[in-house]
Formats: C-alpha cells, sequence, structure tokens
C-alpha cells in the first residue's frame, strides 16, 4: 500500500493534491475496457463479433475494477499510517515514526499526527518532571521544620527559640508560595499569571534565598557557607524555581560534605552570561561520571556522609529547571573524596 501512494506521489502534478491522485487513477480505471477494446480491433487478437465483444468488454471492465479498487486502497495508506500511530501512542505509548516528506493533504495529515503526538508526549513527560519536582522538593522544607523543631526542644535561650519560629514561618511561606507556582505552571496559566512567574530579578537575591533555605541543614553539619562578592546583575526567572534549583546544589554539597566543612559559592560575568560556581570538599565523585549524576533516578546516587537519604533525582530536576531559564549545568570531579565542583550558567536578563 506504502508504495502506491509513493508511486503517485513522484509525478509533479499530483505531488500536491491528494484528491488529484483518486480521480487519475478512476479516469483511468474507467477508460481501459475502451482502451482493450480498441486495441483488440487495431491488432486483431480476436474476431470481435457477437458475444466476444461482450466478453472481451466485461473481461476488461472487471480486470480494471480490481485493479482501480488496489490502486485506490493503496491511497489510503497514509490514513491508514494516521490512525496506527494514534492507537500505538493512546494505547501502548509508542512514539511513531511517520514520514514527513510527503506535501499532499494526507502527507500534511502525517506531519500534524506527528506533530501532535510529539508535543504531546513533550507535555506529558513535562508535567512528570514538575510533579516529580514538587514531591522533591517538599521534602526539603518538611526536613527543615523538622530539624528547627528539634532545635527548639533542646533551646532555652527565648531569644533563640524566636529566630527558630520566625525562620519555620518564612520556610512555610516560600515553600507556600512555590507550591502556587507550580500548581500554575502545571495548570498552564494565561500570560497575565506568567508575568508573574518570571521577573528580572538580582542574581545576589537568588543565591541568598537558596543560601538560607539551606541555613538549618548547614548549621545541623556545623558547614560553613562562604559566599564571595556577587556583580550586581539581574537574571530573569522564576524566583522560586531558581533559587530552589541553587538550593539543590547547596543542599547536595552539605549532605555530601563532612561535618565542619566549608562550601564555597563564586560568581563570575563572562560574555553576556552569569557563571555560578558552588564547590564543597566533600565525597565527590569519579570524574568520568559527571553525566550520568544528572541522569533520573541516578545509578550514582548515594547516601550523605551522615546517612542522608538521596531520592537520585535532585540533579535531573535541578538541570531541567535551569535549562527552562535558558542556561546549562556541569559538574566535576576529580575523583572520590576530592570535593565537587557545580558551574550553572544563566543568560543576563537585558
Amino acid at each position: 500500500m506504502k508504495n502506491v501512494y509513493r508511486f503517485f506521489s513522484r509525478p509533479g502534478f499530483l505531488s500536491t493534491n491528494y484528491t488529484m491522485k483518486f480521480l487519475f487513477i478512476a479516469f483511468i480505471g474507467v477508460h481501459i475496457p475502451l482502451i482493450v477494446l480498441i486495441m483488440a480491433i487495431t491488432f486483431d487478437w480476436t474476431p470481435l463479433e457477437g458475444w466476444n465483444i461482450i466478453i472481451v468488454a466485461l473481461l476488461a471492465t472487471l480486470v480494471a475494477t480490481g485493479g482501480t479498487l488496489y490502486l485506490l486502497r493503496g491511497l489510503l495508506w497514509p490514513l491508514h499510517e494516521a490512525k496506527k500511530a494514534l492507537s500505538d501512542y493512546t494505547g501502548k505509548k509508542i512514539i511513531p515514526s511517520l514520514p514527513l516528506h510527503y506535501s499532499d493533504e494526507a502527507g500534511q495529515l502525517l506531519q500534524q499526527v506527528q506533530l501532535t503526538i510529539d508535543s504531546m508526549d513533550g507535555l506529558l513527560k513535562e508535567r512528570k518532571d514538575l510533579l516529580a519536582l514538587l514531591s522533591h522538593d517538599l521534602r526539603t522544607p518538611f526536613a527543615q521544620i523538622s530539624q528547627i523543631g528539634s532545635l527548639i526542644q533542646s533551646e532555652k535561650n527565648q531569644d533563640h527559640i524566636q529566630q527558630y519560629g520566625m525562620l519555620i514561618h518564612k520556610t512555610a511561606t516560600e515553600q507556600l508560595r512555590f507550591i502556587q507556582d507550580m500548581v500554575m505552571i502545571l495548570e498552564g496559566g494565561n500570560g497575565e499569571h506568567q508575568s508573574h512567574v518570571y521577573e528580572s530579578l538580582k542574581i545576589d537575591q537568588v543565591i541568598g534565598m537558596a543560601i538560607d533555605s539551606q541555613h538549618v541543614s548547614a548549621l545541623s553539619k556545623q558547614i560553613q557557607i562562604v559566599k564571595h562578592e556577587i556583580a550586581d546583575v539581574a537574571v530573569k526567572c522564576n524566583r522560586r524555581l531558581l533559587s530552589q534549583a541553587i538550593s539543590n546544589i547547596i543542599g547536595n554539597a552539605i549532605k555530601f560534605s563532612h561535618r565542619g566543612g566549608e562550601i564555597i559559592i563564586k560568581v563570575h560575568l563572562f560574555s553576556g552570561h552569569i557563571h555560578i560556581l558552588i564547590a564543597d570538599k566533600g565525597v565527590g565523585f569519579e570524574s568520568g561520571k559527571a553525566e550520568l549524576i544528572f541522569q533520573k533516578f541516578t545509578p550514582e546516587g548515594q547516601s550523605g556522609t551522615e546517612g542522608e537519604i538521596s531520592a537520585g533525582i535532585g540533579l535531573y530536576l535541578t538541570r531541567k529547571i535551569i535549562q527552562n531559564h535558558g542556561g546549562m549545568i556541569a559538574a566535576f570531579s576529580e575523583g572520590k573524596n576530592k570535593g565537587a565542583v557545580f558551574t550553572i550558567q544563566l543568560p543576563i536578563a537585558s
């Protein structure tokens, strides 16, 4: 069937018109009996008199009808392929690979089906990633609130207790706003809502939010976060998503650093981009496995230096957020127990 459609798509006058293919085949099919009779008379194939004329005309008509129906059925190949592609995707989640080079109406249908399935699959994967991000990053504030609760139980200084209470309030408020933004994105908010989701923000402020969100985790392991002076530049971002991504990197550095360690954060400007460097002196990783740690549910996931649990998707989600902000993220380590360096590149807001 495919070969029939392909054959009749080659002639120039038929290549861009699906209806013309049907009319052309039907025209030839209708005239085949007449052509056969003319040729039989011209070349004297058999005496054409009486019943001979009826028999030849009948046989030619039957052959022409069969051939025409076969060719017309072959022209329906794009429709069958489009139906099969949709059925395979909706039933088995199989992504088709339809031909996209045909230019008639049926070829355009194949193109639209392929584009629609690709778009739907991309949206579904994006939704799954956002839901995974939501479920993953809900753990961090609850863990922090739990840690603060433990500190409050053993704390007798009222000033410190008040500070811890303010920190709980701030953490809960930020997380509520984060969830609201995530819900808005999942619902596909309109332009008015999106203007509130993405804004031009000083990079120092974004990094500050990320450091604040990891303050309790760093305090519990007596880890010092050293932030070097940061240039006064802005980035267009969703403040909570981007700060959450940077917070994930800092949280990883804390998780895989030894008690009493140090984390260094530097920012450089180069070629219209902001380069954020986050370095620790923790357990590191094998130099050839830098890309593996960004995979979803990576096999390179491991527990922290004090048994902290790793879900295996934090860095994968972090990269997705950075890429959605037009940036890139990479990791480097000289090997086990030699620390790790993460670099984030983001465009400067114009």
